[in-house]
């Protein structure tokens, strides 16, 4: 058994390596700053008793001190001389294939130059020069997949006609292993995909895969510049950076032939087919998506009795509350406590309780942009129905006798109990059957028909309004959280901090 140091050894490359190396039976070291090792600094760690070195690491964007120079040269430099004081003599670089000297483009360039310092070093070196690698927790696929689920136009860097030969993550870390199987040194292998393919086929292939429809847009490169810049210095972890959009806009190419000639590698097909299994891992995982029409409806989930029974109760219930109960907030309370508990009784809803800082974010976000709209057409009201004002000041009766404390208690109950039913239960039913966007539709409806024994047209119309933007949003998040908080900022605002009429 030897022992291999992996450099980089718990980033998205180096976990497969290092499962790879463990399965062929080597000693692995991960080595990165998650486990304490920062080689920007001379002579980083004791190198004693290790075989070999396989450095992965790089960065896609420059950060403090995490610079090009720093990570691609510095870290190169020192690492060898690391090397060179424990006698280690075998050492595996991670480079690029677009890897070049171009002082205009600083990824390109650091890379070209670590790759110098290794080829100028008396090491029994190895240079593998990956394509795009793609895999479970990459960031190509990722964020492809993303951009795909939320809108059915994909804006493309230029043409779409750049080369791209993607490589699957787990041949990459089986050249890796390969490399160090085989006396090969001194020599340079680019590890990419056996098929060459455009940009535009890249992204149809992932499409194809989700099983949604896309139109892909041409977008001049000099347009997305400076969205990406906003990116990189917003997000942390952005859709695109500047090192990405230039490698995107001239292409990844490279030849396989050698590395299957002498390394025996034959890297898996970029195909829909393979892709899959990938991309379902993604979805379960990061379920977000604005799409309302896509190949497939969701798995069925809410039993049909429990629908029905639950819909039926609230309807019915509700009627008797709107037409013959003289307290409807009261009325509404009781009424949607008692949903509230039948509605927890099934798993699916249950299980789409999760609250999470995005959900809770995006419910604030959503129940903002949906109080401005509410406004918005508030000050519209007046020329289209000059009777409005009546109906609303009959719905902000509801709330009159009772107390701050007990308003801010029942409408969290009531919001609640409506999300998990409206949206948990009959949305999510309609769209197991008909599909996202009939069934948001259907069950927007349905909810806007339950208020219908009020005979206020203007609480009519909201329903409807307001099921159909949270029904979006339930289906969007696949979760209860985001739906519910935007529904209770609303009537927070709506009711008692910026009412509509005063």
């Amino acid at each position: 058994m030897k022992v291999i140091a992996v450099v980089g050894g718990t980033g998205f490359l180096g976990r497969h390596v290092v499962e790879t190396l463990e399965k062929a039976g080597y000693s692995v070291r991960a080595l990165s700053r998650r486990v304490g090792f920062d080689a920007l600094h001379p002579n980083p760690i004791d190198l004693q008793g290790v075989d070999a070195v396989v450095n992965l690491a790089g960065i896609k964007r420059e950060d403090g001190s995490q610079t090009f120079q720093a990570v691609h040269v510095d870290l190169v430099r020192n690492v060898i001389g690391a090397m060179k004081v424990a006698g280690v003599r075998r050492l595996i670089h991670i480079s690029v294939v677009v890897a070049r000297a171009a002082p205009g483009l600083p990824y390109h360039d650091s890379k070209w130059r670590g790759e110098e310092i290794v080829r100028a070093s008396d090491l029994d070196w190895t240079i593998l020069r990956p394509g795009v690698i793609y895999g479970e927790g990459d960031d190509m696929l990722t964020h492809l997949a993303l951009m795909i689920r939320t809108a059915p136009v994909f804006p493309i860097v230029g043409d779409g006609t750049s080369p791209m030969r993607p490589v699957d993550v787990r041949d990459v870390a089986a050249a890796v292993a390969a490399t160090l199987h085989r006396p090969v040194a001194q020599k340079t292998y680019e590890i990419v995909g056996p098929d060459r393919l455009t940009l535009r086929e890249v992204v149809k292939r992932v499409a194809e895969a989700m099983e949604l429809p896309l139109s892909i847009w041409s977008m001049p490169l000099a347009l997305m510049h400076l969205p990406v810049r906003i990116m990189e210095a917003t997000m942390r972890q952005p859709l695109s950076t500047r090192a990405q959009l230039a490698m995107l806009a001239e292409g990844l190419d490279g030849d396989p032939a050698p590395a299957r000639s002498d390394l025996d590698i034959r890297t898996i097909a970029f195909t829909a087919e393979h892709l899959r299994p990938v991309l379902a891992k993604l979805a379960s995982a990061t379920p977000f998506s604005l799409r309302l029409f896509s190949a497939q409806n969701p798995p069925r989930e809410i039993p049909i009795t429990a629908f029905w029974v639950l819909l039926a109760w609230a309807v019915s219930t509700l009627a008797i509350v709107f037409g013959r109960v003289a307290d409807r907030w009261m009325g509404m309370t009781v009424v949607m406590g008692l949903a509230l508990a039948g509605t927890l009784l099934l798993k699916p809803v249950r299980q789409r309780l999760q609250p999470s800082p995005f959900r809770v974010i995006t419910g604030l976000a959503a129940g903002t942009v949906l109080y401005g709209i509410t406004r918005a057409v508030a000050a519209l009201l007046p020329f289209i129905w000059p009777g409005w004002e009546t109906a609303a000041r009959t719905l902000y009766a509801w709330s009159h006798g009772h107390s701050p404390l007990f308003l801010g208690v029942t409408l969290v109950w009531i919001v609640l109990a409506e999300e998990l039913l409206w949206r948990g239960v009959v949305a999510r039913f309609f769209m197991e059957r008909w599909g996202r966007a009939y069934g948001i539709a259907a069950a927007a409806m349905v909810y806007a028909l339950a208020h219908f024994a009020t005979f206020n047209p203007l609480l009519l119309a909201a329903a409807l309004g307001c099921g159909l933007f949270w029904g979006w949003l339930y289906a969007a998040t696949d979760n209860l959280v985001a739906p519910t908080v935007s529904h209770l900022l609303w009537d927070v605002l709506l009711l008692f901090a910026f009412p509509v009429l005063r």
